[in-house]
C-alpha cells in the first residue's frame, strides 16, 4: 500500500515567499520535516519556458533575485532555485529544458550559478530531436549535484546528432547505445575557466585542437567593433498587422521599410530623400561579396523623431507612417525607429556577418549599406578587412564556431559573443597580401558578374514587356544553363526565334 501524500502535495508561487504576493509559497515552512533534513533528496522539473518579451507579469516580484538579468527565461529561476531546496553533496536535481542556456547571452547568470553552486553530472542534448510534439524547442536533461567541491571536474554528455531518429531510437540514446546517430563522451569543466563565459562541452580530443588554434592567435574583435544592425520594429504589414489595419491594407506593405515601387509611387522630395536609406537582405549580401543594387529602402527615423514636429519637414513620410500608427511599436514612435544605431557603422568599408546561416557568411561591403538585426557589422581600422574577410570564411574558423560558438542545431547563431571570442592570426604584411589579393580579385569578378548580368537583364526587359516583374531565376540567369533560361522563358509565354537564341547562346 502507498504512503498517503495528500499533506505533502502543495500549492502556491513555487518561486516566491514574499508574503505580499498572491499565492507566496515558504518551502522551509511548508515542508520543515524535510529541510530539518537538509533539504530533498531529489528535485525534479520540467518548468515553464517564458520569456520576459512574452510576458512581463510572469517576472514580477523576481527582478531583484541573483538570478535575473534581461532577455533571460523564467525557468532559470527553477534552476537556481533547485540549489537552495536539494540536500548538499547527496541531493540530485533533474531539469529537461530548452538546450540553449549554455550559450544564451540572457543565462550568464544562471550559468555563473550552475559553476559556482552546482556539479553537472550527466548533459542530455536531444539536439533537433523534437522530445515535445507541441513545442518547437531543442531540449535537453541535466542531472546535477548542489556542491562547492566543483572547481574541475568531468561530466558525461551526449547528444542526438540525427533529428530523424524514432522515439524507440531515443530508448537506445539514453541506454548509450552506440551508433552514428548518437554522440557520447566526457567533458571538463573548470569552474574559473568558464565564469562569465559560454559553456560547450567538447570531446577532450577536439579540445586539443582547439587549443592548437587558441595559442596561435593574435589578435580578436574588441566589442566596440561588432554592431548589431538597425531594430526596425515594423519593417513590413504582417499577417496579424493586417488584420489590425483592415482591408485596405495587404500582407508586404512597407512601414519602415519600402520597396523600390513604393520608394517611386511615393515621389518623395530631396529632403525626404536624405532619410531614407538604401537597404540590404540577406539576397544582396553574400558570403565573400555583395551587390550594390538595393531592392528595398529603410526610413532611417533616429530617436530625435520621438518629438512629432521633427517629421514637419517630411509631409509624404508623415503621411506615409500615420498609415500605420495603428501597428507601430517602436520605443521612439510615433515616427523613430525601434533602435536606428549609430549611421558611421553602416557607411564606409565594413565587413558584414550574418548572424543565422548554415556556414558561416561573411562580406567585405565597401559601400554604404544598411542593414536590420540579420546581421552584425564589423568596422575595424587595427586588421586589414580583406584579409580578416578571407580569415573569417575559412574553414578553421567554421570549425572553431562550431564547437566554441553557438549552434542552433545544425545553425550558426553567430552573435557578438561569438565573434570578438574567434581566435585570429594577424600574419605579417607579406604573408598577408596573397589573401588579399584574392580577396579584391572575388569582389571586382562579383562586380563585373553583376554589370554584365544588370546589362543582360534590361536588354531582356525592353525587349520583353512580360519581364518587367523578373522571376528569381531569371533574375539570376547566369546560374542557368541555356536550355533552362529558354524553359523558364517559356513559362512567360516567350519564344525565341533561331537567331536570338544563337545570338543570346553566347552569353551562356
Amino acid at each position: 500500500k502507498l504512503n498517503n501524500l495528500n499533506d505533502n502535495i502543495k500549492c502556491g508561487n513555487s518561486l516566491i515567499d514574499d508574503p505580499n504576493f498572491e499565492k507566496a509559497f515558504n518551502w522551509q515552512q511548508e515542508f520543515p520535516k524535510v529541510f530539518a533534513k537538509g533539504g530533498f533528496d531529489v528535485v525534479i522539473g520540467n518548468p515553464p519556458y517564458v520569456k520576459e518579451a512574452t510576458s512581463k507579469q510572469a517576472f514580477d516580484g523576481l527582478r531583484e533575485k541573483e538570478c535575473y538579468q534581461g532577455k533571460m527565461d523564467l525557468w532559470y529561476f527553477f534552476g537556481d532555485l533547485a540549489f537552495n531546496i536539494v540536500k548538499k553533496e547527496t541531493g540530485l536535481i533533474g531539469f529537461i529544458a530548452p538546450n540553449n542556456w549554455i550559450t544564451n547571452d540572457g543565462a550568464s547568470n544562471f550559468r555563473n550559478i550552475v559553476l559556482e553552486k552546482g556539479k553537472i553530472q550527466q548533459f542530455i542534448d536531444f539536439g533537433d530531436f523534437k522530445v515535445f510534439e507541441s513545442a518547437g524547442i531543442q531540449t535537453m536533461i541535466y542531472i546535477m549535484s548542489a556542491t562547492f567541491n566543483n572547481e574541475n571536474y568531468e561530466l558525461d554528455f551526449s547528444k542526438v546528432l540525427n533529428k530523424k531518429v524514432k522515439e524507440t531510437d531515443i530508448l537506445n540514446f539514453l541506454e548509450k547505445t552506440k551508433s552514428d546517430d548518437f554522440s557520447y563522451f566526457s567533458s571538463t569543466i573548470n569552474k574559473q575557466k568558464h565564469k562569465d563565459k559560454l559553456i560547450h562541452f567538447i570531446d577532450n580530443h577536439i579540445d586539443k585542437i582547439l587549443q592548437k588554434i587558441r595559442h596561435k592567435q593574435n589578435f580578436t574583435l574588441n566589442a566596440d567593433e561588432v554592431y548589431s544592425g538597425i531594430d526596425i520594429g515594423q519593417d513590413f504589414v504582417n499577417k496579424k498587422s493586417q488584420q489590425i489595419l483592415g482591408d485596405d491594407f495587404n500582407v508586404g506593405d512597407g512601414v519602415f521599410n519600402l520597396s523600390n515601387e513604393e520608394f517611386k509611387q511615393y515621389d518623395f522630395s530631396e529632403t525626404e530623400k536624405s532619410i531614407i536609406k538604401p537597404f540590404f537582405t540577406t539576397n544582396e549580401i553574400n558570403r565573400h561579396c555583395s551587390n550594390e543594387e538595393n531592392v528595398f529602402w529603410v526610413i532611417y527615423t533616429t530617436s530625435k523623431f520621438k518629438n512629432i514636429d521633427e517629421i514637419k519637414s517630411y509631409p509624404k513620410l508623415k503621411e506615409h507612417l500615420d498609415k500605420f500608427q495603428k501597428i507601430i511599436t517602436s520605443a521612439n514612435k510615433p515616427y523613430g525607429l525601434h533602435r536606428s544605431r549609430d549611421e558611421k557603422i553602416f557607411l564606409g568599408n565594413k565587413i558584414l556577418s550574418i548572424r543565422k546561416c548554415q556556414k558561416p557568411s561573411f562580406s567585405f561591403v565597401d559601400f554604404d549599406c544598411y542593414v536590420n538585426r540579420t546581421f552584425n557589422i564589423i568596422k575595424t581600422e587595427r586588421i586589414n578587412l580583406s584579409y580578416l574577410v578571407c580569415v573569417l570564411n575559412s574553414t578553421l574558423i567554421k570549425f572553431w564556431l562550431k564547437y566554441k560558438g553557438k549552434m542552433q542545431g545544425d545553425i550558426f547563431q553567430v552573435d557578438m559573443q561569438p565573434l570578438i571570442n574567434i581566435p585570429i592570426k594577424q600574419a605579417m604584411e607579406e604573408k598577408q597580401a596573397p589573401f588579399i589579393a584574392k580577396a579584391e580579385q572575388i569582389l571586382q569578378l562579383h562586380k563585373d558578374l553583376q554589370e554584365v548580368s544588370g546589362k543582360f537583364v534590361r536588354t531582356i526587359q525592353r525587349k520583353f514587356e512580360e519581364l518587367e516583374k523578373l522571376p528569381k531565376k531569371l533574375e539570376n540567369w547566369y546560374l542557368l544553363s541555356f536550355a533552362e533560361f529558354v524553359k523558364e522563358l517559356g513559362k512567360k509565354k516567350i519564344k525565341l526565334s533561331l537567331s536570338e537564341e544563337t545570338e543570346w547562346e553566347d552569353f551562356f
